[in-house]
């Protein structure tokens, strides 16, 4: 009885891996996750990856602006804003992974046993499996026709294998048989891509810096984190400073004096030791120790910034006068009793959701606004007014002046994109291996060719052709029927 036991326990477990690599082996899953891939895939390139608010915009087009901010509160927490980084996308990739590889090694035996399979003379049960064959005769002595037929498979690019069997003189070849590994170097090249991209998953991020002339920075701002190291919050340890020397803003004579380039001159200080000075621009980064950094953006920091405020009186005289004001400071309109302050400041706002100002950029453009308050002579509030140049008739009612925003200025920082992939050497590794790959499986075949000589009646030589090729069929035809040709002339 034990016995029968432990045989039905063996025969339980046997079925079960069976139905789990039968599963693993199946063309359809791989389909399934492709189509799966390929739809998130697209999904990733509609929903922002950096900046989740960003699409917000798009959902309220979509879903309208009531259910918007709902649904992008589940595209977060389903990680469709940070896709790529996200455990289930890992899981998809595993899981393609897993099938490409137990596929290849269930079909890789096979491939193995035909190209280590020893190619012989032509036999009977051969020629009937060929997919090409010819047979021909020719007038003449068996050693010219051996001749010909020598040399006819040299012109044709096949080596020559002889043989005497079965009272026939034998010539066969077998080119390209290694053609037949490619779509699994093709495979293998995609497991490597998939791994690069696991690590950069695992131990890479993207983050981003603000520094200010003659400042520096030892960590940078988390925009996506290691899946292996939840632990850093919002802050990545860079390990080493890195300071601005100097940021250039290079703007057109024409054009209005739009920002043709941004600069950043950069030092890397590794503990005490200037390592490193880079001037980067746009699509020109600085590289150390595998983290890059791109130019991204420059702005004026807030803290530091200055509005120029032109204030026109109402009343008679129409004195004009500009102010330039700090954030909460207090500034006296001259020839007046009254005092202003600048309580918040945008150089660049736009309408959004309940006609409510949204901050676009820290860059002054046309359409600046501000929050401003008006004190009397004793300190007391007299009005309050939010003073946009999209909409000039907003204006302060209890104070004889109106008012326009003329300038936005302060120091500048430059604006860094942080990015760090351990996996990216992995990722041109495996885009080397699928070219090297494709080449192989498009571009070679697996050739076999036989030519048996016989001697035939009155002193002819018969000549029997045979070959296969494993694709590109009508390219093989071709090369068939010209060695044929060859052998017939």
């Amino acid at each position: 009885m034990e016995e029968k036991k432990d045989s039905a326990g063996e025969s339980r477990k046997d079925n079960f891996l069976t139905s789990v690599w039968n599963f693993f082996t199946s063309i359809k899953l791989t389909v399934f996750l492709l189509i799966i891939l390929a739809l998130v895939s697209i999904i990733g390139t509609v929903v922002d990856q950096t900046d989740p608010a960003k699409n917000l915009g798009m959902l309220e087009g979509m879903f309208g602006k009531e259910d918007a901010p709902g649904v992008l509160e589940l595209l977060v927490d389903t990680g469709m804003t940070n896709m790529y980084h996200s455990w289930w996308f890992v899981l998809l990739l595993t899981l393609l992974s897993t099938n490409i590889t137990i596929c290849t090694l269930d079909r890789l035996p096979g491939v193995f046993k035909i190209m280590s399979r020893v190619q012989g003379p032509l036999t009977d049960d051969t020629l009937k499996g060929l997919g090409f064959k010819k047979e021909i005769k020719l007038k003449g002595g068996m050693d010219s026709v051996k001749d010909k037929a020598r040399a006819a498979m040299k012109a044709s690019g096949f080596y020559q294998n002889e043989a005497e069997d079965g009272g026939a003189f034998h010539l066969y070849s077998d080119k390209g048989k290694y053609s037949r590994l490619g779509v699994y170097i093709t495979h293998l090249s995609v497991l490597i891509i998939f791994a690069g991209a696991l690590i950069g998953s695992f131990w890479g991020f993207k983050g981003y810096a603000q520094i200010l002339e003659n400042s520096s920075v030892t960590s940078v701002g988390l925009i996506n984190k290691p899946l292996l190291r939840g632990d850093l919050g919002d802050e990545m340890p860079l390990g080493f400073r890195v300071r601005c020397d100097k940021f250039e803003l290079v703007k057109y004579e024409t054009f209005g004096g739009m920002p043709s380039n941004y600069l950043s001159d950069l030092t890397v200080i590794d503990g005490e030791k200037e390592v490193m000075k880079k001037q980067i621009r746009v699509n020109d980064p600085l590289q150390y120790k595998g983290i890059r950094f791109y130019q991204s953006s420059y702005g004026v920091v807030p803290e530091m910034a200055t509005m120029t405020i032109r204030v026109t009186a109402t009343g008679a005289g129409l004195n004009v006068k500009d102010y330039s004001i700090k954030s909460n400071e207090k500034v006296h309109i001259e020839g007046s009793d009254y005092d202003m302050v600048i309580t918040q400041m945008a150089p660049d706002v736009a309408m959004g959701p309940g006609n409510q100002l949204v901050a676009q950029s820290d860059q002054f453009k046309g359409s600046a606004a501000a929050i401003m308050q008006f004190f009397d002579s004793h300190g007391h509030q007299v009005d309050q007014a939010v003073i946009m140049n999209m909409d000039p008739s907003s204006q302060p009612k209890n104070v004889p002046f109106s008012l326009s925003i003329m300038g936005y200025r302060g120091p500048f920082y430059t604006g860094l994109q942080v990015t760090y992939d351990p996996g990216v050497w992995v990722v041109w590794l495996g885009c080397t291996l699928m070219v090297i790959g494709i080449c192989v499986a498009f571009f070679t075949t697996h050739k076999r060719v036989w030519v048996r000589l016989k001697e035939g009646e009155k002193g002819s030589v018969v000549i029997t052709a045979g070959g296969s090729a494993n694709k590109n069929r009508y390219a093989f035809e071709r090369d068939f029927d010209k060695l044929v040709e060859r052998l017939g002339e």
